[in-house]
């Protein structure tokens, strides 16, 4: 039984320390108790019923940091809390610290893992935008921001970790990084979109964070460069290194079929024809989410037929750094960046490329095909949206002239050769 005595300074002076720890009741004030621990520590607490009918203790401080006529004070009150306002003190502090350790856990990082969740969960989603989303989020949101609380993060932290990722992007590319810095900002958007959602925040910071001002670009790669990137890349085609055959191969592929980056990676061996010479990219992996049916050169066929030698037992022609799966966008990225860093080359993308080869085919002076015909190469959308409707051709004969011509015209650079005289026997004239 616990003992009972008149809770003084003399008293708690004179508890005496044993093995184990034991309570003290106090005689004048029900319920108000102190607590002798082993250690020699002495603490003040107030047992109290709940509205369940269960006792419960409520420390109240420690001796002599608090005397026994405060701590009693303060016991008296807990109580009369507790029979008038049906309050229950253990359990309120138990639900502040839950709600403390909910908020401490509640950062960018574990916020990041549930919208990518929700994302994936979502019907209708492309496996490129998820694998955008997903690079965006764990590459560059929760680097700079993931140990940060989400709901103590304003608009000047947002601010100042987007103007880091433009300077960073800036510094990289040799451009604005306004699209970086957009890319960021968009992403941003929609994970505390998804916060408030979960309620973890009221108000969104992102409300009046404009978007960066981007100029288009212009970069295209110049005969000279394009020579200089086709000479590395056939030597690292040949250099045995698997990791580094794939990532040339997957460029030089890229450049010559003018598809985005993200798509060339992440192709499928079941994806190519090689009878009809076509490459049919399902809808899902799409970015105009529609199905879209490249021609494949002499040039591009001659790349895949290299990676059959060395990946045709993988997914795709362009396998993994591990050997598993089909190459990252980033990673191709990178191999890129490098590439050029190597040859002095500065301010060049992946995505020039497309530019590059869109350029060429339309312009007079090498290919000299009609405008359509180049967007049609790039699978752009053209003409109204009724003309879409109902125009379901794909346009093959065209589009393999001009990525033919293509080809022939990038074999013809990386040869050195004088490329403006391949643009006389490339020209189709179409009737007015």
């Amino acid at each position: 039984m616990p003992e009972k005595l008149k809770l003084t300074k003399r008293s708690v002076e004179n508890a005496e320390i044993r093995p184990k720890r034991y309570r003290i009741n106090d005689t004048d004030q029900p319920g108000f108790c102190l607590f002798v621990y082993p250690t020699g520590r002495k603490k003040f607490a107030v047992r109290y019923v709940t509205a369940e009918g269960k006792n419960s203790d409520q420390i109240l401080g420690e001796y002599p940091s608090l005397l026994p006529e405060k701590a009693r004070d303060m016991a008296a009150k807990v109580r009369a809390d507790v029979r008038s306002d049906k309050k229950d003190p253990g359990a309120e502090r138990k639900a502040t610290r839950k709600k403390g350790v909910e908020k401490r856990e509640r950062t960018f990082k574990r916020l990041g893992e549930l919208y990518l969740a929700h994302e994936e969960r979502r019907s209708g989603k492309r496996l490129s935008t998820l694998q955008k989303a997903r690079y965006q989020v764990e590459a560059k949101i929760v680097p700079g921001l993931g140990h940060r609380i989400v709901s103590e993060v304003d608009h000047t932290d947002i601010m100042e970790f987007l103007l880091e990722v433009q300077a960073e992007a800036a510094k990289r590319s040799g451009g604005t990084g306004a699209g970086a810095a957009n890319d960021a900002r968009k992403y941003l958007l929609q994970l505390f979109k998804h916060a408030h959602f979960l309620k973890w925040i009221e108000l969104d910071p992102m409300q009046h964070i404009e978007k960066f001002p981007e100029k288009p670009r212009t970069r295209r790669a110049s005969d000279e460069e394009l020579r200089a990137l086709w000479t590395r890349w056939d030597a690292k085609a040949t250099g045995g290194d698997p990791r580094a055959v794939s990532g040339a191969l997957a460029l030089q592929f890229m450049a010559l079929t003018l598809q985005r980056g993200e798509e060339v990676a992440s192709m499928r061996w079941e994806e190519i024809d090689w009878k009809r010479k076509v490459w049919t990219l399902p809808e899902g992996r799409k970015k105009e989410g529609r199905e879209a049916v490249v021609p494949l050169s002499s040039q591009a066929v001659a790349v895949l037929e290299a990676a059959l030698e060395m990946n045709g037992d993988h997914e795709g022609p362009f396998a993994g750094r591990d050997g598993d799966g089909t190459l990252k966008r980033n990673s191709l990225t990178q191999v890129f960046r490098r590439d050029c860093e190597v040859l002095g080359i500065e301010n060049l993308t992946p995505h020039d490329l497309r530019r590059t080869g869109r350029t060429a085919i339309t312009d007079p002076e090498r290919i000299g095909m009609e405008p359509h015909v180049g967007e049609l190469v790039l699978n752009h959308a053209t003409g109204s949206g009724l003309q879409r409707t109902y125009d379901l051709n794909a346009y093959l004969p065209d589009k393999r002239r001009a990525l033919e011509a293509w080809g022939r015209l990038v074999e013809r650079i990386a040869a050195g050769e004088e490329a403006t005289e391949e643009a006389a026997s490339n020209v189709v004239r179409f009737p007015a």
